[in-house]
């Protein structure tokens, strides 16, 4: 295997929690968390740490700032054995940056500084490099504005002339629109994106609906993550529901991310798309249970067996 690739955002995470509400100023000024943690974030970034985390090779196509973060973040991912020589090192450029406030429930709010990730374009890829793998996640749609739509479409549809089996996920970022994504659709073998985020389109859509609108668009398969409630997989004209796993929520920062990594771990290791599936919600569900965008993901075979405990 070459590897799994991912093209997307990464961020400096700092994540501080549970915090009970936002400071309000001349009313309470100041809340208390109790822990706080600094790591590296975004689907770059946690997608290809969880998919390192798991045993498997991994490399992350990015942007950052040639700054203290911007030498932050690859030297973490390094340390997780995540190929981090796709990195480019703007110095025109911050590194994107987002404080993460955790509640009590585990869900999380954002405050964003996107740095490097609003210029982030072709130029900044070594594009044989991107494209010497066997899957390629395009991650991060709608936090891209230099590559979303017709340039990342351009480089999924060589991938796929190159027999790179392909992936496409987004991220809420600004507001998901349905131009860009139409434009890509057409080559992804896979589409995987958020059952919620993607209501900003197809307002009122059932899953199934939603799921029936991205192949009518192109896409050969589509998965459409639906938190609490699983996925819902789309292949031909097979709707099927995998529940999620049972899990002990204490963040849930980076869970989509990991469901990710898990569905094309799996692939890349043999599974069916049901059963790659089901993998990704055991990763996802690992993911949740630890602070971080990654952080609580354990070795593939853990991460298949409890996933085998509700095949």
């Amino acid at each position: 295997m070459k590897g799994i690739h991912c093209v997307g955002a990464v961020v400096v995470d700092l994540l501080n929690g549970p915090i009970p509400q936002y400071p309000v100023p001349r009313v309470q000024t100041q809340v208390t968390a109790k822990w706080i943690r600094i790591m590296p974030g975004g689907g770059a970034a946690n997608m290809p740490s969880a998919v390192a985390r798991m045993g498997l090779p991994a490399s992350s196509f990015a942007k950052v700032g040639n700054d203290f973060n911007g030498e932050f973040i690859p030297r973490e991912l390094a340390k997780l054995g995540v190929d981090t020589a796709g990195i480019r090192v703007s110095p025109g450029d911050t590194t994107p940056f987002t404080f993460v406030g955790v509640h009590s429930d585990g869900d999380r709010t954002f405050i964003h500084t996107p740095g490097a990730n609003l210029t982030f374009n072709l130029s900044d890829l070594d594009l044989e490099r991107v494209l010497d793998t066997d899957l390629l996640l395009y991650h991060d749609l709608y936090v891209l504005p230099e590559l979303d739509g017709k340039p990342a479409a351009g480089l999924l549809a060589e991938a796929q002339r190159r027999g790179v089996l392909t992936f496409l996920d987004e991220d809420f970022g600004y507001g998901p629109r349905l131009e860009p994504l139409a434009a890509m659709l057409a080559h992804c073998d896979y589409v995987i994106p958020s059952f919620d985020d993607l209501q900003a389109i197809f307002p009122g859509a059932s899953a199934e609906e939603m799921a029936d609108r991205l192949l009518a668009m192109g896409a050969h398969n589509a998965v459409l993550k639906m938190g609490r409630e699983g996925c819902l997989v789309a292949r031909g004209s097979d709707r099927i529901r995998v529940p999620a796993l049972p899990a002990n929520v204490v963040d849930t920062t980076g869970a989509g991310d990991c469901w990710d990594a898990g569905f094309i771990a799996g692939l890349a290791s043999g599974e069916d798309i049901l059963a790659a599936a089901r993998i990704g919600n055991a990763c996802a569900a690992f993911c949740i249970e630890a602070v971080g965008g990654s952080t609580g993901v354990p070795p593939y075979e853990a991460v298949s067996q409890r996933a085998a405990k509700v095949a």
